[in-house]
């Protein structure tokens, strides 16, 4: 659309010496997590048993409450995750949390890594959690997401984001 001369206002912006937007988010609020830098989105998929995902039911109580296997549908939802930078596996402002008992749980992202904090090797498909030193698992009965010591022949420790950008995960890397 015509917005009419902005000049004047461009002319305040370099006076007051303005900065972006994008300045904003990188200097003053580093944390806030944007879906578009997402290093890796959408199912999180087994390997080792194809038909099934990660999931978690948007409608329940989100707090505290286990990540399980589900089988695939494609629909995102349930089933729709993002990497971010700093290696969390969030959905909007829930993370996946593992305290080092039972399953994997999902808990309100604090921004402090911890507990919240995994580790995705792409080639591989391992998903590492650093503070337990494990890696996340889908059990033999197919029932429940567990916490395993990892093991590279075990192909239900290998997991495959739908997307992935091998790029945003080169920068993160590097930072």
């Amino acid at each position: 659309g015509n917005f009419g001369d902005v000049s004047e206002r461009k002319k305040l912006r370099e006076r007051l010496k303005c900065h972006s937007f994008k300045w904003y988010l990188n200097n003053i609020f580093p944390d806030l997590f944007l879906p578009s830098e997402a290093i890796a989105s959408g199912e999180i998929r087994n390997l080792g048993n194809r038909k099934y995902c990660v999931d978690h039911d948007v409608g329940r109580n989100v707090i505290n409450d286990s990540v399980i296997p589900y089988p695939c549908h494609l629909q995102g939802g349930n089933q729709f995750w993002m990497l971010s930078k700093t290696g969390e596996i969030r959905r909007d402002e829930y993370c996946i949390d593992f305290t080092g008992r039972g399953s994997p749980v999902t808990y309100e992202c604090h921004g402090s890594k911890g507990n919240q904090l995994w580790e995705y090797n792409h080639k591989t498909g391992r998903l590492y959690h650093p503070v337990s030193r494990k890696c996340l698992t889908l059990s033999d009965d197919d029932k429940m997401l567990i916490m395993n010591i990892c093991d590279d022949k075990n192909g239900r420790q290998r997991w495959r984001f739908q997307n992935f950008n091998e790029t945003l995960a080169a920068k993160a890397v590097a930072n």
